[in-house]
């Protein structure tokens, strides 16, 4: 199947039934996929953790915890902000990542659903 078999597929009646069922026909199933697909690589799924953990992090902070330069994590904060998972704010010099009213309820979710699979094994 080329790419192209494959993306007009994807608009038969499976993704419509999604965007109904789902979606109610109010949410945009790109945007929620593209949410997901942020969440999905290893550094910012860390990041999530950690903004949902301690609610609010100096980029700085953000770094030291993940061994990494601050330079190194803004392209992934910025993944994450585009995605609408994380907002930011400055405090003085330092900038100041959160996790977005949207993502608090949905990555504690995820991550409640990982620790309750984690300790079942």
């Amino acid at each position: 199947m080329t790419e192209r078999e494959i993306t007009e597929t994807e608009r038969g009646p499976a993704k419509e039934r999604v965007e109904q069922e789902l979606l109610n026909g109010t949410l945009n199933l790109e945007r929620e996929v593209n949410r997901f697909s942020a969440m999905g690589e290893q550094t910012r799924f860390t990041i999530l953790y950690l903004l949902a953990q301690e609610e609010q992090m100096e980029s700085g902070e953000l770094a030291d915890q993940l061994g990494r330069h601050q330079n190194d994590l803004y392209h992934h904060l910025n993944t994450l902000e585009e995605a609408g998972l994380i907002g930011k704010y400055r405090d003085g010099q330092a900038r100041v990542y959160e996790l977005s009213p949207l993502a608090e309820n949905l990555v504690n979710t995820i991550f409640d659903s990982i620790k309750n699979r984690a300790q079942a094994v």
